[in-house]
């Protein structure tokens, strides 16, 4: 049942709308009147799942299949050596 929050209960409580409104929609009133609507921005079920902490999302489960075989940064590398005369 989607709950309906007046608007200074709403500002004062903005977490808890949040989490219900990752629940179901939720509805803000002023005077009495509905005004706004909280929903969130893709059902629980098709949210994708969130890494537990900044190092598990770098790490990742990156496929590399389709980039091709040959070395893109590739460069003659023979100019970066130059003869020192002392």
């Amino acid at each position: 049942m989607t709950r309906t929050w007046k608007l200074e209960d709403a500002k004062t409580h903005l977490s808890q709308l949040i989490r219900d409104a990752e629940k179901e929609p939720q509805v803000i009133t002023r005077h009495g009147k509905p005004v706004a609507v909280v929903s969130a921005v893709a059902p629980p079920a098709t949210q994708p799942e969130q890494a537990h902490s900044a190092l598990d999302a770098l790490r990742g489960d990156f496929d590399f299949s389709d980039m091709p075989d040959e070395d893109l940064f590739a460069r003659d590398r023979s100019s970066d050596l130059r003869e020192l005369e002392w």
